[in-house]
């Protein structure tokens, strides 16, 4: 081989190895891409464990409002929330027709999803949040919901105002 035809055949090999380096780069990138979309579009609801009364229909309409926000509600109907309740640890002052856990969290009564999500995006260190009693225009209750007072709580006498929703 001539000295020409080494230069050359190194010039093609070098074009050739860069031109394969950048379509597996750009292969790599479309296929993370292809991943973070998939992730996005595939993403579980997030499951709620919902403790109520057997009777109460108001519970359901909450449940079904937090499934039409995507969330998946499993009610599990109870004679004894009073003791559900004091097991995690919601303050009496605090307390509604039903019990929720999410994600760790306790979330009592009529909580708007606007506030579950907050709590959840930012993942404050507090047992749970509540909207006390069954609020009028809380959702579940009524079937245009407007503004109510959600609250944090930390134990039975460790309670704040987290926003209104």
């Amino acid at each position: 081989m001539t000295f020409i035809s080494k230069k050359y055949f190194l010039y093609l090999t070098l074009i050739f190895l860069g031109v394969a380096g950048f379509s597996a780069c750009s292969q790599e990138k479309q296929d993370k891409a292809k991943t973070d979309e998939a992730t996005l579009t595939q993403t579980e609801p997030i499951s709620v464990t919902m403790y109520k009364n057997p009777n109460c229909q108001c519970c359901s309409k909450w449940a079904a409002y937090l499934e039409e926000n995507g969330f998946s509600v499993k009610e599990i109907p109870s004679d004894t929330l009073a003791s559900v309740k004091k097991q995690k640890g919601v303050p009496n002052k605090l307390g509604a027709c039903h019990t929720a856990m999410i994600d760790g969290y306790v979330v009592e009564g009529h909580v708007p999803v606007e506030a579950i999500n907050k709590l959840l995006k930012e993942r404050p260190k507090a047992k749970g949040i509540a909207v006390p009693g069954m609020p009028a225009q809380s959702p579940g209750m009524a079937e245009e919901p407007g503004p109510v007072d959600v609250y944090f709580f930390n134990g039975p006498d460790q309670v704040a105002f987290f926003d209104k929703f």
